[in-house]
C-alpha cells in the first residue's frame, strides 16, 4: 500500500496538470556516446554548452565511500558541494554529501542525506545527480536505492548550507537501477532520468515548482525509435535542454542527441 499511494497521487495530480515540457523535435548534437565527464550547461547568452565535471582539490575523507558514485560541483564564493553512496557492512548504502567553503580544499563534516536504503547491491549503483542552485544556494540530489517502500528514484535537498537534508520524497517507483539528472532554477526543480519501467531505454522527465518538496507533474522526454541512456539536463527561466546517449534499437553506433524545450507552467 505504501508503493501503491504515491502513484495513485502522482496520477491524480498528472490529470490535472498539463505535460509540464513543450518539447521541439530531438535533434543530434554529435556522433558518439556523451561522455560520463560532461556536464550540460545554459549560459546567459542561452548558449548550450558541454563542460567538463568540476573536480575538487581534494575529496571529503570518509571510510567505507563508494568512490564511483562521488560528485561534486562548484558554485559562486568558492562554495562547493559533494555527494557520494557509503557502503554499510550488508551491502546496503547511506547517501553522504558535504560542503566546503574553499573551493574543495577542506569539507565540513559529512551528513547523511538519505539512510532509508536496503538494497544488497553494494557499490553497485548508479552516481547520484547532485545540482546547486544559483539562485537560492539550495542543493538537490536525486538518485537510486530501494527504500523500505520499494525500489525507485527518489529526491533529496539542503536549504540550509548543507547542515540538513529534507525527507527523501518519490519521484518514481521502478526496480531498474537508473540514472537521473537534476537542474534548478529558484522554486522550479527539473529531473529527468532513465526510466526504471521502461521495457527498452528510455528518458522521462519530472518537475516541481515548489523547490523539489513534492514533484507534480510527469511526461516522457525522448522518442520512441530508440533507446535512450545517461541523461543531462540544464534549466534558465523557461528553457530547458535535455541532452542524452542514443542508439538503434538492438545496437549501433552512439549518438548525443540533444531537445530543447519550454516549461508550460513555473513556480506559482
Amino acid at each position: 500500500m505504501r508503493v501503491l499511494l504515491p502513484l495513485l497521487a502522482a496520477t491524480l495530480v498528472t490529470a490535472c496538470i498539463p505535460e509540464p515540457v513543450e518539447w521541439a523535435e530531438a535533434t543530434t548534437a554529435s556522433p558518439g556516446a556523451l561522455a560520463d565527464s560532461l556536464r550540460l550547461d545554459l549560459d546567459t547568452t542561452g548558449a548550450t554548452t558541454f563542460t567538463p565535471a568540476w573536480t575538487p582539490p581534494v575529496w571529503p575523507a570518509e571510510g567505507a565511500q563508494c568512490h564511483a558514485t562521488r560528485r561534486a560541483v562548484l558554485g559562486a564564493a568558492d562554495v562547493a558541494y559533494a555527494s557520494w553512496f557509503t557502503v554499510r557492512p550488508d551491502s546496503s548504502v547511506v547517501l553522504r554529501a558535504a560542503r566546503s567553503d574553499d573551493g574543495g580544499r577542506s569539507w565540513r563534516a559529512p551528513v547523511t542525506a538519505d539512510s532509508t536504503d536496503v538494497g544488497r547491491a553494494g557499490c553497485a549503483r548508479p552516481v547520484p545527480a547532485l545540482a546547486l542552485d544559483a539562485l537560492n544556494g539550495y542543493v538537490h540530489i536525486a538518485y537510486h536505492l530501494v527504500g523500505r517502500e520499494g525500489a525507485g528514484l527518489f529526491f533529496t535537498h539542503s536549504m540550509d548550507d548543507g547542515a540538513l537534508f529534507h525527507e527523501p520524497v518519490p519521484i518514481v517507483y521502478g526496480d531498474r537501477p537508473s540514472l537521473a539528472t537534476v537542474a534548478s532554477r529558484g522554486d522550479t526543480v527539473v529531473v529527468a532520468y532513465e526510466d526504471p519501467n521502461s521495457r527498452l531505454p528510455r528518458l522521462g522527465v519530472a518537475v516541481s515548482r515548489v523547490q523539489g518538496h513534492i514533484f507534480e507533474a510527469w511526461q516522457p522526454a525522448s522518442d520512441e525509435t530508440g533507446e535512450a541512456r545517461g541523461p543531462r539536463i540544464a534549466l534558465r527561466g523557461d528553457r530547458v535542454v535535455l541532452a542524452w546517449t542514443a542508439t538503434q534499437r538492438g545496437g549501433g553506433a552512439p549518438r548525443t542527441i540533444r531537445r530543447d524545450g519550454t516549461l508550460r507552467w513555473r513556480a506559482p
